[in-house]
């Protein structure tokens, strides 16, 4: 019974989603990739990055759009691993990472500014 029970487990690992398999083999390479490219970066850092920019992904459902995607980012690894890309270019992608994963503004600065106008207050007072 406990090895039937092992070898479903194992089958379904083995069936795993092709976006899981992908992201584990990104998160995998992070290290490697910081290295290769003289990157200051942790690689824990980076892979929060790199969450953040799966769950980008996250609300798609279409299996095209998901294939294209996974095919996409194999193919973006695979000139990352080869060292086609440029450091710019990595580290462009991780600050655009790590930008997604920052909380955004409750109030937009702009909002702000233009109800204080319209409320009449002033925050800098003229001194004459």
């Amino acid at each position: 019974m406990a090895l039937r029970v092992a070898a479903e487990k194992a089958a379904a690992a083995s069936k795993a989603s092709p976006a899981v398999t992908l992201y584990r083999y990104i998160t995998k390479q992070v290290p490697r990739v910081l290295t290769l490219y003289d990157i200051p970066m942790e690689p824990v850092e980076a892979r929060l990055a790199v969450q953040a920019l799966f769950r980008q992904h996250a609300n798609v459902k279409d299996p095209r759009v998901v294939d294209m995607l996974i095919t996409k980012a194999n193919m973006e690894l695979e000139e990352t691993l080869m060292q086609w890309k440029q450091k710019v270019h990595l580290v462009t992608l991780l600050e655009h990472g790590q930008a997604l994963r920052e909380p955004a503004p409750l109030v937009d600065s702009v909002d702000q500014a233009l109800e204080k106008f319209y409320a009449g207050v002033d925050d800098e007072e003229d001194e004459l």
